[in-house]
């Protein structure tokens, strides 16, 4: 059986490198984003590269539409092996300057669009296995106050991920995060890399739900 990844929040950066990285190794990759405008390059990058890749649009805030996409990806691929949430909505701002509709907009993306795909990764996967991978951020490791929002919804993450990781490996899935804690900008080494520390998760011990992109700061 073939495997496939839907990608949810496509971009040039971290999502294209990872779609790029199993995508080369057979995998069938589904990207997902808000705007078909950006969407729709990507995706035919990869097939210009050899990759099997679809797009759907997709606003990640919107529970029942993830819950569609997810199946849609299912039904596209012949059956997903993993969910992966990229999403994020990066502002340079601190709190107390941000509008109240800031702070509502920024969660919605940042933690509730990260929790809509767990809970429908989970929902596919149950009983038939699976793996949702997440991508963290450093500011939940080390917060700054010009990254306000952004360190908030990767901290919740992050917090989940790790709380659920034993309960969600007794259904048979498996979820992990991959805390990036450096600059990552598109076509890069360091796109690749964590890439490359994405596959890793993917296809290593069962136990570790977390990883550290650069690995040196993980020690």
């Amino acid at each position: 059986m073939s495997k496939s990844l839907f990608i949810i929040g496509a971009g040039p950066g971290i999502g294209q490198a990872t779609a790029e990285r199993f995508g080369r190794e057979g995998w069938t990759i589904v990207m997902a984003s808000r705007n078909p405008r950006n969407l729709d390059p990507l995706v035919a990058e990869l097939v210009g590269k050899g990759i099997t890749a679809h797009g759907i649009v997709l606003d990640a805030t919107d529970a029942q539409a993830m819950r569609s996409a997810v199946r849609n990806a299912d039904r596209i691929t012949g059956g997903l092996t993993g969910v992966f949430y990229n999403a994020a909505f990066v502002r340079k701002q601190d709190l107390f300057t941000m509008t109240d509709a800031d702070v509502l907009n920024d969660l919605a993306v940042n933690v509730a669009g990260g929790l809509h795909a767990i809970r429908a990764g989970t929902e596919l996967f149950d009983k038939r296995g699976g793996t949702i991978l997440i991508t963290g951020g450093g500011f939940a490791l080390a917060p700054h106050h010009s990254y306000a929002s952004l360190g908030m919804g990767k901290a919740a993450l992050r917090n989940v991920v790790q709380a659920i990781a034993p309960q969600l490996a007794e259904r048979n899935v498996r979820i992990a995060m991959m805390t990036v804690a450096t600059l990552i900008t598109p076509h890069s080494a360091e796109a690749d890399g964590v890439a490359d520390g994405f596959w890793s998760l993917a296809h290593g011990a069962a136990d570790v739900w977390e990883a550290v992109y650069p690995a040196a700061l993980a020690e």
